[in-house]
């Protein structure tokens, strides 16, 4: 993985004003109003808690703890930063090719919203991004890689533009086996994937609930289902479960920090491999720095 000949420099990219977001996070339930703001040149995409006592967050894979990321992606910083359920907010910067930005929360997660990236990306669309006096190289994928993480695998190949590949296998439920494919830029990822919702299995809901997680889910952000049906009266997709996968994959992988160029696939994976997924990408990218 290294700079390619074929891939030239990118402008690093800001939002062109601040953006404001409010409502109630997934899996704590709290209110929260979160600031896009626009940042300088080189200063990435950071996470502030407003009136915390530390400082910002660089939204970068080093402070990604994979052992945490069940049912939400979870960074922690060396002076008590923590920021938690962010991927959602991460997919949609990284669709828009958003290099810097600050975001600052007064909450103890981000504004769960539609359930998706949806109202983000709609945000970030109306807005509009500056180009800043600066570029950045894109990540390019020259080779495979290959990552295994229990039953998860996931693999990243050569292409030109930025693909994701997600595959699902449920059995036993309504959902079953499913896959879906995008080749992403903002128009198809704000038609095509960001108003897919989360999911969860019927069963398993009362024991996200004891561990503390879920209490902002509903059938309006969430879509639920069991061995014979969807508990929701409605879809976004009849595919919907697998390509919200999609919204989970890019803002994982956006940790890396630069606009990425390949074709990513992932299949059975979830947080805690997508994590694993990028850790060992980002390895390889220092590795030809």
């Amino acid at each position: 993985m290294s700079k390619s000949k074929t891939h030239k420099p990118l402008a690093r990219r800001t939002v062109a004003e601040k953006l404001t977001f409010e409502g109630a996070g997934i899996h704590t339930g709290a209110p929260c109003r979160l600031e896009i703001h626009p940042a300088e040149a080189n200063a990435g995409i950071t996470f502030e808690q407003a009136g915390a006592d530390w400082p910002s967050l660089p939204a970068t894979i080093e402070h990604a703890v994979a052992e945490e990321c069940d049912r939400r992606t979870v960074l922690r910083g060396p002076q008590k930063q923590l920021f938690q359920q962010l991927e959602h907010v991460m997919a949609a910067l990284a669709a828009m090719e958003i290099t810097d930005a600050r975001v600052i929360q007064n909450g103890p997660e981000p504004p769960f919203l539609d359930g998706g990236s949806k109202k983000y990306m709609k945000g970030l669309t109306k807005t509009g991004s500056t180009k800043l006096k600066a570029e950045v190289a894109p990540f390019v994928i020259d080779k495979p890689i290959a990552v295994t993480d229990g039953d998860a695998e996931l693999v990243a190949t050569p292409h030109d533009g930025l693909r994701l590949s997600c595959f699902v296998e449920f059995p036993g439920t309504v959902v079953g086996s499913m896959g879906f494919s995008l080749e992403i830029t903002p128009e198809s990822f704000l038609k095509e994937a960001a108003p897919a919702r989360t999911f969860a299995l019927e069963r398993d809901i009362e024991g996200l609930k004891q561990a503390g997680l879920a209490k902002g889910g509903n059938l309006d952000n969430a879509v639920v289902f069991n061995g014979e049906r969807y508990l929701n009266d409605r879809l976004n997709f009849p595919d919907e479960v697998v390509r919200h996968k999609v919204i989970d994959l890019l803002g994982d992988l956006a940790l890396i920090g630069r606009p990425l160029r390949g074709h990513f696939w992932a299949w059975r994976a979830g947080h805690r491999s997508h994590i694993r997924f990028a850790q060992a990408l980002a390895k390889e990218l220092n590795r030809d720095a």
